[in-house]
């Protein structure tokens, strides 16, 4: 099977709503952000491992995180469609990755994937689907899937469950910003809300074996670290936003000290959770 990528076909980034323009500037600081968990992308190797070779589509890719990781795990036989309507995300995408890694990184938007039907072996998308147009995407994942394709969503949070400085992190953006509640995401068109992917691709006709998988991961950070780190993440730009730079900061770097180790790190624990599907 072959996958085509052109535009031609797809409404160009600049004539539709644009709420990736929230992440413009944003891709300098997401060299701060914690990798994926390589045993994701080894997940999603093993559910297609008797798969030699194929094609891959991410989505919502940014600056390249999850993309290389998913290159690093399944080799040179995949070829990788990395799918990103924010030039300065992709542009930080491309300097980011090695020129060994066959990774193509495309302008383009979910709703409209660029790809030949029954084209994809993988579909995926990580910590962008609360983004989306999600029956929209999900329709386009059902049809550029291969039979038995794998359909994964991929995103992490921190995780405040028994952790004081994850606990307090989130209660800074909390107080800051009216309408936001841990856990929630960004809508599209405004607001956040909770969202439960594993019951919306059950509710696809043409997905099977819908599963959820959750694991916590953490690791020590420095205070520069935690800064550029808050600084990628949207929800904490809105907070800034709406209560100042200086407010937001003065929070953070209060809190920073009053969990810091001997060593001027921090713990901050990550909940990752994958949800998978396979084409009908």
């Amino acid at each position: 099977m072959s996958m085509r990528v052109t535009a031609t076909s797809q409404p160009a980034s600049s004539q539709i709503d644009r709420p990736w323009d929230d992440f413009d500037g944003l891709g300098h600081f997401y060299r701060f952000r914690p990798e994926y968990p390589r045993r994701i992308a080894e997940q999603l190797r093993f559910m297609l491992r008797d798969c030699k070779g194929g094609h891959i589509i991410e989505v919502g890719a940014g600056t390249g995180l999850f993309t290389r990781s998913l290159a690093a795990v399944f080799g040179s036989s995949f070829q990788i469609v990395a799918v990103e309507p924010n030039e300065d995300m992709r542009r930080h995408a491309e300097t980011q990755t090695a020129t060994d890694v066959i990774v193509h990184y495309a302008d383009g938007v979910a709703e409209h994937l660029l790809a030949a039907d029954g084209s994809a072996q993988l579909v995926t998308a990580a910590s962008a689907v609360h983004r989306f147009n999600r029956s929209a995407f999900y329709r386009e994942a059902q049809r550029v899937l291969a039979p038995a394709g794998v359909f994964a969503i991929v995103q992490y949070q921190p995780y405040d469950k028994g952790n004081a400085f994850a606990d307090s992190f989130l209660s800074v953006i909390e107080a800051a910003l009216p309408g936001y509640r841990r856990h929630r995401h960004s809508r599209p068109e405004g607001g956040y809300s909770e969202i439960d992917i594993a019951v919306e691709l059950g509710a696809e006709a043409d997905l099977t074996d819908v599963r959820r998988d959750t694991f916590v991961f953490t690791g020590l950070i420095d205070r520069e670290t935690f800064q550029h780190r808050a600084r990628s993440f949207t929800i904490v730009q809105k907070a800034i936003r709406h209560v100042g730079e200086d407010v937001i900061f003065a929070a953070l770097d209060t809190l920073f000290e009053q969990h810091r180790d001997s060593n001027a790190l921090v713990e901050m624990p990550y909940e990752a959770e994958i949800i998978t599907a396979r084409r009908a």
